[in-house]
């Protein structure tokens, strides 16, 4: 379980983007400590900011009249936080386009679809990074790359890519994401829970908008990929996907593949920091409660 957050601005309405990034970031460490990281473009520039360190301890310096960033914190399940190429996001690039990309779940397949497409071999060791190989198999950077990237992993997962010319594409599979859109501050505003949103924007400069109720919010389906360009538009596309086999077997019947940290287990590791403990996630579970329901309880929706 990992954390997706970011903001892009399509005016000149953002005056600290920075506080924004760091708010963010602060409340997204409760989905992972171990390392945290964000993207961003400068001057034309794609730039990767990350450590294996929790967003407590980061020190986030985003530029003025930056236009988009986009983040993650990690829960590491697979390769060591320690080597920093494991950490989110991933650099990629089709063509003469830079992309970046941040993975939040588990994926199954990456060794197989590896193998399957003799994509190139890697030091990253991450399962998240078969993603970013995906994207680039396809040779261009647009939505139909990334819609073939989402039909081919298989697993837990929503995804977040930011290309260098500040349009960001966010990809709901199964884990949650949840988008604001403040129309007089010309900017939108997205991580993983509803929860995180709030608690995080309580803090920065969007707060009036946010207690006048001056936001939308903006839906986001499991199988669609939802494409915020540059200057504000919003593009959608579907892909194919099923929830119930994004293991291969329908969730309430569980599943297991070989050295992974299944979906289940990681709301039990960190059920105690909302006052649940194991037993009560396995009684959602018996119950018919799907992981990513009992997740959302556990965030108090």
């Amino acid at each position: 379980m990992c954390g997706l957050y970011g903001i892009l601005s399509y005016g000149n309405e953002i005056k600290d983007i920075s506080e924004i990034t760091e708010a963010l970031a602060v409340e997204s460490a409760v989905r992972g400590t171990d390392a945290t990281g964000i993207a961003y473009n400068y001057h034309g520039r794609l730039n990767i900011f990350k450590r294996s360190k929790s967003a407590y301890e980061m020190n986030f310096r985003v530029p003025k009249h930056t236009a988009a960033v986009m983040g993650h914190t990690r829960n590491a399940t697979q390769g060591t936080l320690k080597f920093n190429e494991n950490n989110h996001p991933f650099r990629g690039k089709c063509g003469h386009t830079n992309f970046a990309l941040a993975h939040n779940g588990i994926l199954s397949n990456d060794r197989t679809l590896r193998r399957q497409l003799k994509l190139p071999k890697t030091k990253i060791e991450t399962d998240s990074y078969i993603a970013v190989q995906l994207v680039e198999n396809k040779k261009r950077f647009d939505m139909e790359s990334v819609k073939y990237m989402a039909e081919n992993v298989e697993g837990s997962f929503s995804f977040s890519l930011l290309d260098d010319m500040d349009n960001l594409y966010l990809v709901k599979g199964d884990s949650p994401l949840s988008i604001f859109h403040f129309p007089s501050r010309s900017a939108y505003v997205y991580a993983s829970t509803l929860s995180i949103l709030w608690k995080a924007l309580v803090d920065t400069e969007l707060f009036n908008e946010l207690q006048r109720g001056e936001y939308e919010e903006i839906d986001i389906d499991n199988g669609e990929i939802l494409k915020i360009t540059s200057d504000g538009e919003l593009e959608r596309e579907k892909f194919k996907y099923d929830a119930r086999t994004s293991f291969g077997l329908d969730w309430r019947r569980g599943f297991n593949f070989a050295d992974k940290l299944d979906y289940a287990d990681e709301l039990k590791s960190v059920a105690p920091y909302f006052g649940f403990d194991e037993d009560d996630i396995e009684t959602l579970l018996n119950d018919g409660y799907m992981p990513e329901e009992i997740e959302e309880i556990l965030y108090g929706y």
